[in-house]
Order: C-alpha cells, then sequence, then structure tokens
C-alpha cells in the first residue's frame, strides 16, 4: 500500500519536471523568435535611416537658395510673392574730406533716413579684385599705341630717305618720335605693373548695396491679380522706390544705380559660390555650360540629315555649274560654225567691237569724220563685220541727204549743229547697243 502511494508521487512528480522543462523550452523558443525579430526590425529601421540620409529633396536645395529665379531686373522669391531690387552704390572716401565735407554728408544721410517709409537692407560684399578686363583694355590700348609709332617710324624714315626735310623739321620728327616711344614704353610698365597686381588674390574690394523689398501683400484687400499683373505692380513700384533712394542718397555724395538681371545673378553666384568666384567668375562659367543640367547635344538623326543635306546641296550647286559652262560652249561652238569662224577669228572679232564700243563712247571727244573713218575701218578688217559694207554705203547716202536737208533747216537755226555732227555714227551706236 505503502509503494503504492510512493509511486504515485514519484509519478506526479515527473510530470511536473517534464511540464517544467516544456514550458522553459517553449519559452527559450518564443525568446529566440522575438529578438529575432527585434534584429530585423532594427535593421530595417537603419536601413531607412540611412537611405533618407542619402536622399536629399530637391525641396531642400531650393528653400536653401531662398529665390526661385531672376527677371526683368528682379529677385523673385516665396513663389511669387515678394520681389526685391538692389542698389549699387559707389562708396565715398570720408576720412580724407573736410570738416564741413564730412558734416554735409552726415547731415545728408541723416536726411535720408528720415525720409524713408518703407524697410531696406544693406549689404557689404567683399570680393578679390577682378583686374581681367581692366588689363584686356589696356592690351587693347598699348597695340594701338604700338601700331601708331611704327606708322610713324616708318614715316620719319620715308622723309628722310628723300632728303627734302629741314634740319628743323628732322628734330620735330626726332621728338615726336621720342615722345611716342616713351609714351608706349610707359604704357607697357603699367600693363605689366597690373598683371602682377592681378596675380595676388589677397586684395579685396568692398561692393555697397541697398536691398529694397516688395511683398504682393502690400497691395491690401485686392487680391484678384493675375501673376503677371502683380510682377509689373511690383516693378513699378520698386522702380520708383530705388530712383527716390537714389535721389536722397545724391546730397551725400554717393551715386547709386539699379543692378540689372546679369549683375543680380553675379551677386548671388559671387554670395553662394564664395570661394570658386576668386578663379572663376560668373561669366566664365556661363560660357561653359554650368548652368546646363542635361545634354543640349542635337539629335543624332538630325545630324546626319543636316550633314546629307549639305552634302546634297554642294553636289547640286556643281552639277548647276558643270551644266552652265556646257551649255556655255555649246552655244559658243554653235555660233562659230553658223558663222563659219574658228575661235581666233571669233576672239579678233569680239576684240573690235569691244574697240569700236570704245569710240562711241568717247566721241564727244573727236569729230564725227574721224570716228565714222574709225568705226568704218574696224568694222571692214571683221570677219563678220557689224554692218555689211555695201548696207553701209546705202545707209551713208541716205544720211548725207538726210544732213543736205537739215542744212536748208540750220540756215534758219545756227545752234543745233552739234547734232549733224554726230548724226554718222548713230548707225553703229544703234547697232553696238
Amino acid at each position: 500500500m505503502m509503494f503504492d502511494v510512493w509511486m504515485m508521487v514519484l509519478i506526479i512528480l515527473i510530470a511536473v519536471v517534464a511540464a517544467l522543462i516544456g514550458a522553459m523550452i517553449t519559452f527559450a523558443i518564443q525568446s529566440k523568435k522575438g529578438t529575432v525579430q527585434q534584429l530585423e526590425n532594427n535593421s530595417k529601421k537603419e536601413q531607412e535611416r540611412i537611405a533618407a540620409k542619402k536622399e536629399l529633396p530637391k525641396e531642400d536645395v531650393k528653400n536653401f537658395m531662398e529665390f526661385d529665379e531672376i527677371e526683368d531686373d528682379m529677385i523673385i522669391q516665396e513663389n511669387g510673392n515678394r520681389y526685391v531690387m538692389i542698389l549699387k552704390c559707389m562708396g565715398i572716401n570720408y576720412d580724407l574730406m573736410s570738416e564741413t565735407e564730412m558734416l554735409a554728408v552726415e547731415e545728408g544721410f541723416g536726411n535720408f533716413l528720415n525720409t524713408l517709409k518703407y524697410p531696406i537692407q544693406l549689404y557689404v560684399q567683399a570680393r578679390s579684385l577682378d583686374l581681367d578686363e581692366g588689363i584686356s583694355v589696356y592690351r587693347k590700348r598699348l597695340e594701338a599705341l604700338n601700331t601708331e609709332y611704327e606708322k610713324y617710324a616708318d614715316a620719319v624714315m620715308k622723309t628722310k630717305a628723300t632728303g627734302r626735310a629741314t634740319p628743323a623739321q628732322k628734330q620735330q620728327m626726332e621728338f615726336e618720335l621720342k615722345k611716342k616711344r616713351t609714351l608706349l614704353d610707359y604704357g607697357a610698365d603699367i600693363v605689366k605693373y597690373i598683371e602682377r597686381m592681378s596675380m595676388n588674390r589677397n586684395i579685396l574690394q568692398r561692393k555697397y548695396y541697398v536691398v529694397i523689398s516688395y511683398h504682393s501683400s502690400e497691395l491690401g484687400l485686392a487680391t484678384n491679380f493675375k501673376k503677371e499683373e502683380v510682377r509689373d505692380l511690383a516693378y513699378s513700384e520698386l522702380y520708383t522706390r530705388c530712383r527716390s533712394i537714389a535721389a536722397a542718397l545724391a546730397p551725400c555724395g554717393v551715386e547709386a544705380t539699379i543692378l540689372k538681371s546679369e549683375e543680380l545673378a553675379e551677386l548671388l553666384y559671387i554670395a553662394y559660390n564664395k570661394d570658386e568666384a576668386d578663379t572663376y567668375n560668373l561669366k566664365r562659367a556661363l560660357d561653359n555650360g554650368y548652368y546646363r543640367l542635361y545634354s543640349t547635344a542635337q539629335d543624332v538623326k538630325a545630324k546626319k540629315d543636316a550633314i546629307l543635306q549639305a552634302k546634297i546641296d554642294e553636289n547640286a550647286v556643281a552639277e548647276a555649274e558643270l551644266a552652265l559652262q556646257t551649255a556655255i560652249g555649246n552655244i559658243k561652238y554653235a555660233t562659230a560654225e553658223k558663222m563659219g569662224l574658228t575661235e581666233e577669228e571669233e576672239i579678233e572679232d569680239e576684240t573690235k567691237r569691244r574697240a569700236m564700243q570704245l569710240i562711241l563712247d568717247n566721241q564727244d571727244q573727236f569729230e564725227a569724220a574721224v570716228v565714222d573713218e574709225a568705226l568704218t575701218e574696224l568694222n571692214n578688217k571683221m570677219h563678220q563685220p557689224v554692218i555689211d559694207p555695201d548696207e553701209f554705203v546705202e545707209d551713208m547716202s541716205e544720211e548725207v541727204e538726210a544732213i543736205n536737208t537739215k542744212e536748208v533747216q540750220l540756215n534758219e537755226n545756227e545752234n543745233d549743229d552739234e547734232d549733224d555732227e554726230t548724226a554718222t555714227g548713230n548707225i553703229y551706236d544703234s547697232i553696238l547697243e
């Protein structure tokens, strides 16, 4: 009996231990699955975080630039709700002024501040001194001076070679030549000096600007304007403000001008590219296509078509020239064959025709009989005369009879002699024309 009780207790203990072992195994398996799942989730989150860092939305860059576009000498911001114009002011050397001038400048600037009815910003930009444009201008002037000096030196040499110049004239020419040479050497020294200065990038130049802005909310309750109308109103208002500010700064001795669109682009380019702007200015960047974000090359098929069309046009011109030359040769050959003339004979006749035309063009310088005799001689020497000699005799008799008839009339009016003197030349004149 006691044995059965102990057996039952042992079985229960074994069952409890087995249940505990099973529970522990199940818990361990579940814990492992949870850990793996948590690791997978953490890995996905890390990957997403890394991907988000790599992707930079375009909106972020656009917001960083703080402007939308540059148009009509204005910087447009906030999706067309804010417009900015900028005045460039030429600085004055305040420290070199007298006390009276300083007081006048201070008083003028105070009046300028008191007349302001809208907010402005004063902006100062330090730039490296760019002397490239100045150097190019000086080089062109130096080339012109050199050319002028060489021409004058040649003229002096030729004048001396003739021996007609007096000692005083020679002395004056030598003085002028020496003066031009000195001026040329001085210009060359200036160019070299400026080139050495341009190599020093530590020379800075300060630019002073007044920034004037206009917001579309200043239009008031009238919000039914179109975008173009708002832009036109903003431009008109900003231009008026800029002119009034420039006029207010004039008593201070400060000259102000409104920046154009290209100058605004240069101002922003230098502001955002301080390091690169020293070695690569805006003009050079634009010339090298830095503003292009995509390829602008022409389509390959369009290029092939253009090349083919150009080749066709070239061949067509060559074919046309060949056809014209062939036609001209055939016509000349046919004409020569029809007249029974050789090429040499045709050249001789053409030469005599030209000679006859020259005589007719200058017949007013000779007597009528001389002109007729020369024309008749040339006509008779031609292989194919302009006028047949027999027909010419008949025409001349008619001309003589007409002249005799006119002589009766000339007795009544003696002022028409010139018309009759050249009457015999009209036959050749009309035929050659």
